[in-house]
């Protein structure tokens, strides 16, 4: 059942626009503003896709431009509007209005954009360029007139109550109406192409289609609308929501050819999708999959990504790691034969065995159940990213070890390069550097790998060494970063699933994590700055220039102050300490 009454959350920005764009054509908001307002996933969309008839510059210069941001691409001719708006009691909203005048598109010799654009007054053959059915509803108004009533009133009028129902009679008839939210849902396309010839709504044409429609009244009670609401559905996307497919506009072959990027986004789609319809209910529903023939596709044609920009792939898995479940996204690419693709460092994990006595599945099976379990904890995608290369770097390691080997030559290998915390971040560095991630973006997911092993370090019998360690490592890292690696050290264990070690005991990670909340509550996160000295009071103190050196030895002074704060950031006790520390440096 789909949230109909929903779309009167759009009426706002259909006004606005209406009062903005000077021009007698009708403006369809099309898109993911209108497909998760009728899934029920967001009432209040800040991102709205639309669409008229009409040339780009034409447009953009009939736009009263008073009070809103503008600017005009003009080789695709997409326009964007940004309006700030504040509701009552809310923050200042910043809403963003995306034109793209309706038209055809041909010759995409780089697999994503159009060679040829043409400018097009036509409806169904905007529709025919979309990607899934699902984005491809259209969504406008019109004045409503009261002879209509007595029409609609003489006709027998259905509950909506079952889908099934529902949907049989948008066949039998190519349209419905709700009586109870005055809309009108439009299938048939020679209703379509009677009704906005040339991209303007035809009022003649509207009283043969309603004497043809199906009435239903909604499902709960609404207030009659003053406009006709009108959907435009021309590829059937309100029967794949219902029915939870996501499915191509048309050839799924053609699409992706068109627009390889697509791949990768059918993906990322039915993974958000399913995650937000999960959080917007607590009942079990029915989840999206992919139509048969668009998952066969996106099978068949997986080499594709290879022509598409990293960047644009880069995105995809950001809101998917971000929004959507991690865990299903990997699975799904992995499906599609795109793991090597996007994560050529992980698929090189894949039936890659382990020790049994700690981990009783092959590296791969071990990072998706850690992955798993870390996603229900921590909602960071850096953090979410790191668990998933966390133990890349085993295939090198285990490679290493070959036959008969030594304790000795097991442990230089172990102390070497090759050990997975120093080489799982460097194949991190590789693959992410690739998909274009930012420096600071790969280096703070190198650091999570690199210290993924670090609780081992700060545990102890003693709860007042623990103490010390955690303080120290706080200082260093700060709480977040803390809180986070703890985070990824129960997914480790949880995700090991092994009896014989008892991973799933994690009592100790949390008595660490309380000592972190204590010291961040308590003391917060005592640094170099917060020395009773600073650089300058050495260099005095010692009679010693300013040099590298002097860095160090704050170094020292924070190491040794942080054991007992109180007791030893007292300027006389750190020039104590750091008496024999400059002797040594004169040496």
């Amino acid at each position: 059942m789909l949230f109909f009454d929903s779309l009167k959350n759009l009426d706002t920005h259909m006004g606005l626009l209406q009062k903005k764009i000077k021009d007698t054509h009708n403006i369809f908001l099309v898109g993911w503003c209108v497909r998760d307002l009728l899934l029920g996933i967001d009432k209040k969309p800040t991102d709205i896709d639309f669409t008229m008839a009409g040339e780009p510059t034409k447009l953009y210069g009939a736009i009263d431009k008073k009070g809103i941001s503008h600017f005009i691409t003009e080789k695709y001719g997409t326009i964007t509007l940004i309006n700030k708006w504040k509701g009552a009691g809310s923050k200042e909203q910043e809403i963003k209005y995306e034109l793209t005048p309706l038209r055809t598109e041909s010759d995409y010799a780089d697999f994503r954009h159009p060679g040829e654009i043409t400018w097009s007054n036509d409806l169904l053959l905007d529709s025919n360029r979309r990607d899934f059915t699902i984005n491809c509803i259209y969504y406008t108004n019109a004045p409503y007139k009261k002879e209509y009533t007595q029409l609609l009133d003489s006709k027998t009028i259905q509950k909506y109550t079952d889908d099934e129902i529902f949907l049989k009679r948008l066949d039998d008839h190519g349209c419905l109406y709700i009586k109870g939210l005055n809309l009108l849902i439009i299938q048939n396309h020679k209703h379509i192409e009677r009704l906005f010839p040339d991209g303007k709504f035809e009022t003649k044409q509207l009283w043969e289609i309603l004497k043809s429609a199906t009435i239903f009244s909604p499902n709960k009670k609404s207030e009659t609308s003053k406009q006709l609401k009108i959907i435009i559905d021309p590829h059937k996307g309100i029967h794949d929501m219902i029915n939870k497919k996501l499915k191509c506009v048309g050839d799924p072959d053609k699409r992706f050819w068109e627009d390889a990027l697509r791949i990768i986004r059918a993906i990322r789609l039915v993974n958000v999708l399913n995650t937000k319809l999960a959080l917007n209910t607590k009942e079990k529903i029915k989840l999206f999959d992919f139509q048969k023939e668009t998952r066969n596709s996106i099978r068949k044609n997986h080499a594709l990504v290879n022509n598409i920009a990293k960047e644009r792939i880069k995105e995809e898995i950001m809101k998917a790691f971000t929004v959507g479940n991690p865990f299903n996204f990997v699975g799904l690419v992995d499906e599609a034969k795109l793991l090597e693709h996007l994560f050529p460092a992980l698929y090189a994990t894949i039936s890659v065995p382990q020790p049994i006595r700690y981990h009783p599945f092959d590296i791969y099976a071990h990072t998706l159940l850690t992955l798993f379990e870390l996603q229900k904890i921590n909602k960071n995608p850096l953090v979410r990213l790191a668990m998933l290369y966390h133990d890349v770097g085993k295939v090198d390691q285990f490679g290493a070890y070959g036959d008969d080997l030594t304790k000795d030559e097991i442990r230089a290998i172990i102390a070497g390069p090759l050990n997975h915390r120093r080489s799982s971040p460097e194949h991190t560095k590789k693959d992410f550097q690739a998909l274009w991630f930012s420096s600071k973006e790969v280096e703070t997911i190198a650091r999570y790998i690199a210290h993924h092993h670090k609780a081992e370090e700060l545990l102890s019998p003693k709860k007042d060494v623990m103490e010390k360690k955690m303080r120290k490592f706080f200082s260093e890292a700060g709480y977040e970063k803390c809180d986070n690696i703890l985070d990824i050290t129960i997914a480790d264990r949880l995700g090991q699933y092994n009896p014989l070690q008892n991973s799933s005991d994690i009592s100790d990670i949390y008595t660490l994590k309380t000592i972190l909340k204590k010291l961040q509550k308590q003391e917060w996160q005592f640094t170099i700055k917060y020395l009773a000295i600073n650089g300058s009071d050495i260099i005095t103190h010692f009679k010693l220039p300013a040099s590298p050196a002097i860095w160090t030895l704050l170094q020292k002074a924070l190491a040794r102050v942080i054991d007992d704060i109180k007791k030893r950031n007292v300027k006389t006790e750190i020039f104590w300490f750091l008496n024999i520390q400059v002797k040594n440096i004169k040496k």
